[in-house]
């Protein structure tokens, strides 16, 4: 089982694997960062820590490059802006103008950057097993959610209830 994480920048998303993973007693890996010297590196790299078993992983991609393989959940998680600017101010000490300033640019680079990598469309929704507006159940809620996504997934999968994707 892998649960990947993408998210929209100040959606708490980053928290909310790092805790899911807690909650499993599963390994957290956050790779947003491009290995240094760029090139495939980035894709070894997702690749040899979901060999390794069972984690949650945010970041980069990793949807992409593990999307088909069996056991993977692929969730993308945002919220509203006000939501967003608020947690973005809080942690990064910015005003409001900055902190939108800031979440427009991750986002924009975001979207970029995995479109360059991976010809796809980043928020496009088909391309996530489940998508989650973090500000209608706060942080721990949105964790709770997400473990009882996996369990009826994990029971599913153990009953042959899946069908052919």
């Amino acid at each position: 089982m892998i649960i990947t994480i993408a998210r929209k920048y100040g959606s708490g998303g980053r928290e909310i694997g790092r805790r899911l993973a807690r909650e499993l007693d599963i390994p957290f890996y956050h790779v947003d960062a491009l290995p240094t010297g760029g090139g495939d590196g980035w894709q070894e790299q997702i690749l040899q820590l979901a060999a390794k078993g069972p984690c949650v992983m945010v970041g980069f991609c990793a949807d992409h490059l593990l999307a088909g393989r069996e056991g993977v959940m692929r969730v993308f998680i945002h919220c509203d802006m006000a939501q967003r600017l608020r947690r973005i101010m809080e942690e990064n000490g910015l005003t409001r103008e900055e902190a939108q300033r800031e979440a427009l640019f991750q986002d924009r680079e975001r979207s970029r950057l995995y479109g360059y990598y991976t010809g796809e469309k980043w928020t496009g929704l088909d391309r996530y097993d489940l998508t989650i507006n973090s500000s209608l159940l706060g942080t721990a809620g949105t964790v709770d959610l997400l473990r009882q996504f996996v369990a009826l997934n994990v029971m599913r999968k153990r009953r042959g209830l899946y069908e052919e994707r």
